[in-house]
């Protein structure tokens, strides 16, 4: 049986939030570790956001429902969450074609700035998305 002396550093028996941040801490954030853990991130967004579009669409069936919907869905903070989700859109297609040229044509060459380009198309797409999504909203404010 091990002593608990005889374990690396930062290692319990119990894993807990701290060590998991610990270890995150730990390591050195670059372009590399930054896409492959914003791609997980929005990954995970989309995945959360799917059965808030299936509940949407499914809502089709009632008028009743169907008009709460797009009541909620016209509302500014769902209009801010609806720009915020082209950018995630955005970004995990725009990675993932990234993550194809890699495997297929650049190797790792490349990828600081193909990670570069992907971030600056993601800007864009998300402010000329984000522009027509808002502009409604923010004149509809300033000009009351």
């Amino acid at each position: 049986m091990q002593n608990s002396s005889d374990k690396p550093a930062g290692l319990h028996d119990k894993p807990s939030l701290r060590t998991v941040f610990g270890v995150l801490r730990s390591y050195r954030m670059r372009s590399g570790m930054g896409a492959w853990v914003l791609h997980r991130l929005t990954g995970l967004m989309l995945v959360l956001y799917l059965p808030l579009h299936v509940a949407g669409l499914r809502s089709l069936q009632d008028p009743a429902a169907f008009e709460q919907y797009v009541t909620l869905y016209r509302s500014p903070l769902f209009k801010i969450a609806e720009a915020v989700l082209v950018g995630v859109v955005a970004f995990h297609a725009l990675n993932g074609l990234r993550i194809m040229l890699q495997d297929f044509f650049f190797r790792s060459d490349r990828h600081k700035m193909l990670f570069g380009v992907v971030m600056v198309l993601t800007v864009l797409v998300t402010l000329v998305a984000g522009y027509q999504i808002l502009s409604p909203y923010v004149a509809a404010f300033l000009f009351q």
